[in-house]
């Protein structure tokens, strides 16, 4: 996004809900746009090319994970590799979560939960903002078939330690699923490392394209289908293969594996000073709601009221927007109306607060004059929004 001294560039502070593509990766998926069309299905010639394309794709994102070819489903994104990882349980078995997973694991295991399987939501520790594994291991019983937390909270930026987790299986026999969206861009993925039995990804929280994403599923789970209609991805996913996305996702993977720590390095010190430079200018109203030892990419901030006046959570992002600079609320926008993000809830924080969070997400092109833009963004429409509070009593 480039600009001049009378249009400055906006700033986008948003990759944690998607990122850009890299030209790297359109450059890559072009020719299945074109002349290499083919239904991966088919038999003839242009289908085999498909194919080819498909499988030396598994191939790849297995090796990026440390798994085996035939471990990796490719589906629409993490949503549905979510879903699609609780699909095996039954009633009267036992499911454990955290409270404050995304959406798109709680919904389904909310549909679970009306069918008969027993459900667990814990707490988080609000000093970390991931779940204690003694509280999973106290939750854990011999009805027990699945423990589901997220590798990276996708509002708080909190790194769940799965290998502890996992390392409960001495004395339990569970399965353990990940949604490690937010994690691929910048942590290396090892399915073995990080003891996970599936792990749900999708390419363009890493520079990839929309509307495709993996479910990793070790071999020693049952997974059960569903989507029906065809034989696809060994029968564990009906439909034609997006044939294209599957070659972005690959070339993402590929690309942010390159230097993956470089990056991740680089961006982890922008983030702290982003949150030095907004505790400078802000005060004692800012909270900051990302523990230190987050991932490397996301800042959630929030605004305690003044004199029993909270701020716009919704005013402020579009505030925000108007003055150049993308970012996300650390909520849902329901009916037009703010409605105060149920992680942050969870982790303690004040419905008054938490109605005027931030989500600030950065990204591998960030640098430090979209981190002085965002602050400065930041401080004026705040002080701007507190005069006019004033000025309304």
């Amino acid at each position: 996004m480039k600009g001049n001294s009378q249009n400055p560039a906006p700033v986008y502070m948003d990759h944690a809900a998607t990122t850009p593509l890299a030209p790297a990766v359109l450059e890559a998926m072009l020719p299945y746009f074109g002349a290499s069309f083919g239904n991966a299905s088919s038999v003839h010639h242009l289908g085999r090319v498909a194919r080819g394309a498909i499988e030396n794709s598994r191939e790849k994102i297995a090796a990026h994970l440390h798994a085996k070819p035939e471990e990796i489903v490719f589906t629409s994104g993490a949503t549905e590799a979510n879903n699609l990882a609780f699909n095996f349980l039954s009633a009267g078995e036992h499911l454990a979560t955290s409270s404050i997973e995304h959406k798109a694991v709680l919904e389904p295991i909310k549909t679970l939960e009306s069918s008969g399987v027993q459900v667990t939501r814990l707490a988080p520790n609000p000093e970390t903002g991931v779940l204690s594994t003694d509280d999973i291991a106290k939750s854990l019983g011999s009805s027990t078939r699945l423990v589901s937390v997220m590798y990276v909270n996708n509002e708080t930026g909190a790194v769940t330690p799965l290998k502890e987790i996992s390392a409960l299986r001495d004395k339990h026999d569970f399965f353990l699923h990940t949604d490690a969206a937010q994690a691929a861009a910048w942590f290396p993925i090892d399915v073995n490392r990080l003891g996970v039995d599936m792990m749900s990804l999708s390419a363009h929280k890493m520079y990839g394209p929309k509307g495709i994403g993996i479910l990793y599923v070790r071999d020693r789970v049952q997974l059960m289908p569903q989507i029906f209609g065809g034989s696809q991805e060994r029968g564990r996913r009906g439909g034609t293969e997006n044939v294209a996305a599957v070659i972005g996702m690959t070339a993402a993977m590929d690309l942010i594996a390159n230097d993956r720590d470089a990056h991740a390095s680089r961006v982890t010190k922008l983030r702290q000073e982003l949150q030095t430079q907004l505790t400078a200018a802000v005060g004692d109203q800012l909270v900051v709601n990302t523990p230190a030892n987050a991932a490397p990419h996301i800042l959630n901030v929030a605004f305690k009221p003044i004199d029993g006046k909270p701020l716009d959570g919704e005013m402020l992002l579009l505030n925000m927007d108007l003055e150049g600079v993308y970012a996300s609320a650390g909520s849902a926008c329901t009916s037009g109306a703010i409605t105060p993000s149920h992680v942050l809830l969870g982790l303690g924080v004040p419905a008054s607060t938490a109605r005027a969070s931030l989500r600030l997400s950065l990204g591998r092109l960030t640098g430090e004059e979209d981190i002085k833009a965002t602050v400065t963004c930041i401080h004026k429409v705040v002080k701007r929004m507190q005069a006019q509070r004033q000025y309304e009593g």
